[in-house]
């Protein structure tokens, strides 16, 4: 064999030797491609296995629902895990759209969802970058996949699932669309998502009006909000806003100048926002806390109501008012609620001192309710003094359970009253020591100041806020009546009180919201219509989702409600709440509850209805001493902010309905007046047609007594101790030992129910009574002894039409009397016999006629001595019997 042929042998067999390396390297290949593929295949088969399913409705970001007050005007958004404010791109700055797309992903418009350089350059820097961390190389696509339906981690899985979610959401959406979605969705920190949030949250504007500077450092912050977000590093975030303008140069979106021009402006930033809304009690009232209830119409209430969201679970509901995107459209006056709220946060307005504890809300407490009784928007509500998230969330206008006081008085007993025709205001009830059977034992209540006024009409008990005519009246309507009209007017937390209601004991207690409610249907002419606090909600697409259609239910007759309304002004023109002047007509009601603890004040005009209370939380001695005053308590308070909300108005007054009478009466026994009754107990006052009285007053009655005795004059008493006399025959009441009589109960004014016994017989009638008169001015009266006297009383009268008159001061004993020093004429004489009691007899009269005096006679010759001895012995006899008569006639 040449060497030719062994060198082509060798090369032949060189050459098979290669080719053998090369198939078994080729086989190797097949083999190593073939186990990749299928390694690859499983892996991202298992990866695909808990792909989640691509859903649409979950690309659409949740969005920040807002508040609006009566006006329409944006109050606050609602703070909820994420405050959104959806837009559309063409809301969008374009300054602020190129930002992203310059930082973020400058190949969006070219690639079908992922990038494939992108792509190598990760895997490039996780192979080699030795780092021991996965770099992403994600797209707007990618980022919007993983925030909508993936998690953060940053693991192969997820971005395989990543790039299949991707590519389908790219088949069914347009670019815009897409990064619309993006951009509503990405977070900025501070609770803001989305770029119209962030623009609001850092510059104060919405995402159409940023300028280039702002537009660069808002589309800095997404990659590291932490870190870039300008509110906790200005620095960094002014770093990273040059980059984004680099890039945007970079990228011919803008000039290397505009670029200079956007990093020399100064940022104006408006501030880190507060986790805290104005008007919270508010609120907190529309959308109340998860551990706390809202207004009986919260939206929470409302949504639940409505068949869209029957079903739903409270954190569902939740979830839809804090990222639905709802428009919540309310009654809120924000100046109204701004008064009120700083009214009640003064401490100089109260006059206990503060008590405060570490983690409590700082003692006493207050609050109150504002309404428009016509309408029932609710324009205020502050549910406690100095409002505090952590300590001081309790909305005690809302969810108070507090004692009423006498503030409930005319809702559960006067007012139903006056509609079922059992009483009017001129109806008299008595304040006197009373009770009632109990289950256990009477009930007997007592007044606040432990005393009693005694007869009264309804009028007056009630504008002085009387405990027992409450009572009374309550009792004569009938409890379970007054209940019902209480509950049909407002408050509904009644269940087993007993009478003791009408002086405001509430077994759950009551709050200012409900008493708001019941008061409304007073100023309302007797309609209820529903408070509400709010009157529309719209979805984020502007759909109605629910209108407040008020509901109007007559509970009191106009009449009826006027009457209390009268009534209740009186109370403020000079009753318990006399010092509340506001400067126009107002009704008012205070209340304060057992041993001083809580205080009231309900007050309304035709425009407002507001309700008062002050207290404290809790009370760790029932039986302790409160020391609050519902004047020097409430009224600080309540007359600036009446005041302040009826500033422009004009003073309406409560006009007075149809079918109502004015009638004067006695105000103790609520009849006529009869002819006896003082001019101080006749009263005019209002009553309904079938309460008109129609009798006589019976209280006040004439009698004829027995001066001396005061008892009632018998037969037998004498004419001049005969006297007539008016007396208050007063009603009996209930004696309650320790307790005082009333004051109107004085025995000196109750008529005596006795006869007089002083004067119990009648002397016989004086007989034969004859008189003879006499030239000498003299007359002689003589006549036989009457029976049983023991004197006698003479009676003269001159002529027919003389006066007359008794001519002896007492009593005379004897049978005869003579007259002296008379002129001549005719006379009357009479005679009564007197009995040892002073009782006296029919007189007996005689006429008697006194003649002129004879002329005196001629004088007689001079006798001798013997004779005229003789006469002037007879002369003497005859003087000396004339003495001795006259003596007698004397002694009689």
């Amino acid at each position: 064999m040449s060497n030719d042929q062994r060198k082509n042998g060798k090369n032949k067999i060189k050459k098979q030797r290669i080719l053998r390396l090369l198939l078994i390297l080729v086989a190797i290949f097949i083999v190593l491609a073939v186990a990749t593929g299928f390694t690859t295949y499983t892996i991202v088969a298992a990866y695909m296995e808990d792909i989640p399913e691509f859903d649409p409705e979950q690309i659409l970001p949740s969005q920040t629902s807002f508040i609006y007050d009566k006006d329409g005007n944006e109050v606050t958004p609602l703070l909820g895990a994420e405050n959104r404010i959806a837009v559309s791109l063409d809301e969008i700055s374009e300054d602020l759209i190129n930002a992203f797309i310059a930082i973020e992903d400058e190949r969006f418009y070219d690639h079908p969802g992922f990038d494939v350089r992108g792509i190598t350059r990760a895997a490039y820097h996780n192979f080699f970058g030795g780092t021991g961390t996965i770099q992403g190389g994600s797209t707007i696509t990618q980022q919007l996949v993983k925030n909508a339906f993936l998690t953060t981690d940053r693991e192969m899985k997820r971005k395989v699932q990543e790039l299949y979610i991707a590519y389908q959401m790219e088949r069914s959406y347009t670019k815009e669309e897409i990064l619309e979605f993006y951009l509503n969705r990405i977070f900025f920190d501070f609770n803001a998502y989305g770029v119209e949030a962030a623009a609001q949250t850092y510059f104060g504007k919405s995402a159409s009006d940023v300028t280039l500077a702002e537009a660069a450092i808002l589309a800095g912050i997404p990659n590291l909000p932490g870190r870039y977000s300008p509110y906790r590093n200005l620095e960094e975030s002014q770093k990273r806003q040059s980059l984004v303008l680099n890039r945007m140069v970079d990228l011919e979106m803008i000039t290397a100048a505009e670029a200079q021009e956007a990093r020399e402006e100064e940022l104006e930033l408006v501030g880190p926002p507060k986790r805290s809304y104005s008007y919270q009690w508010f609120i907190d009232s529309v959308v109340p806390p998860p551990d706390r209830r809202g207004a009986k119409d919260n939206v929470l209430a409302i949504l639940a109501s409505l068949p869209q969201y029957d079903g739903l679970s409270r954190s569902e509901l939740y979830d839809i008012i804090y990222r639905g995107g709802l428009r919540i459209y309310t009654t809120l006056d924000p100046e109204a609620q701004k008064f009120a709220e700083e009214t009640i946060n003064n401490p100089d307005l109260y006059t206990k001192r503060d008590i405060r504890e570490e983690g409590k809300p700082v003692q006493n407490q207050a609050a109150m309710v504002i309404a428009d009784p016509k309408t029932g928007y609710v324009s205020a509500i502050v549910g406690g003094r100095e409002y505090d998230v952590s300590t001081n969330q309790i909305n005690r206008a809302i969810e108070g359970r507090l004692q009423a006081g006498s503030t409930i008085k005319p809702i559960v007993a006067f007012a139903p009253a006056f509609n079922e025709g059992v009483i009017s205001p001129g109806t008299v009830v008595d304040d006197a020591p009373k009770s009632w059977p109990g289950s256990t034992r009477d009930y007997q209540p007592n007044n606040f100041d432990r005393r009693y006024q005694g007869l009264m009409t309804v009028r007056t008990a009630l504008l002085r806020s009387r405990n027992i005519p409450a009572v009374s009246v309550l009792h004569e309507l009938g409890l379970s009546t007054g209940k019902d009209y209480a509950q049909r007017m407002g408050i509904e937390s009644l269940s087993d009180e007993g009478l003791s209601v009408a002086l405001g004991s509430v077994t759950t207690g009551t709050n200012p919201y409900e008493m708001a409610q019941a008061f409304a249907v007073l100023a309302n002419e007797g309609v209820r219509t529903d408070l509400t606090t709010v009157t529309r909600i719209e979805d984020s697409r502007g759909n109605v989702l629910y209108e407040y259609t008020p509901t109007h239910e007559e509970i009191l007759s106009p009449q009826a409600a006027w009457l209390t309304t009268d009534v209740l002004v009186d109370a403020v023109r000079h009753g318990t709440a006399a010092g509340f002047r506001i400067g126009r007509t107002v009704a008012a009601k205070t209340g304060t509850s057992d041993n001083k603890q809580n205080v009231w004040l309900a007050a309304y005009t035709p425009d407002y209805v507001a309700v008062f209370w002050q207290g404290r939380d809790r009370w760790d001695d029932r039986y302790e001493d409160g020391g609050l005053s519902s004047g020097a308590d409430t009224n600080p308070f309540m007359i600036p902010i009446m005041r302040h909300i009826h500033e422009d108005l004009p003073d309406r007054g409560f006009e007075r309905p149809d079918g109502l009478r004015r009638v004067s009466v006695s105000n103790k026994s609520g009849l006529l007046p009869s002819d006896y009754c003082p001019k101080d107990t006749i009263v005019s006052d209002w009553f309904l047609p079938k309460n008109v009285p129609t009798k006589v007053c019976d209280l006040h009655v004439e009698l004829e007594i027995c001066s001396e005795t005061g008892l009632l004059a018998s037969d037998y008493c004498p004419a001049e101790h005969r006297k007539t006399k008016v007396f208050f025959d007063r009603p009996e009441f209930e004696s309650i030992q320790g307790r005082p009589k009333p004051a109107d109960a004085d025995d000196g004014k109750k008529p005596p129910k006795e006869v007089c016994d002083q004067h119990t017989y009648r002397p016989g009638d004086v007989s034969n009574l004859r008189g003879s008169g006499s030239d000498d001015g003299k007359v002689s009266l003589s006549w036989d002894e009457a029976k049983d006297a023991s004197g006698y009383l003479i009676f003269r009268e001159r002529g027919s039409n003389g006066e007359l008159e008794q001519i002896t001061s007492k009593p005379i004993k004897g049978t005869s009397y003579t007259d002296k020093k008379l002129s001549p004429g005719a006379y009357t004489y009479q005679v009564v016999a007197v009995s040892s009691e002073g009782v006296t007899s029919s007189p007996a009269s005689v006429s008697v006629l006194v003649d002129e005096p004879k002329p005196e006679p001629e004088p007689d010759p001079e006798p001798d001595d013997d004779d005229n001895d003789d006469d002037n012995d007879d002369n003497d006899n005859d003087n000396n019997g004339n003495e001795n008569r006259g003596r007698g006639n004397n002694n009689n």
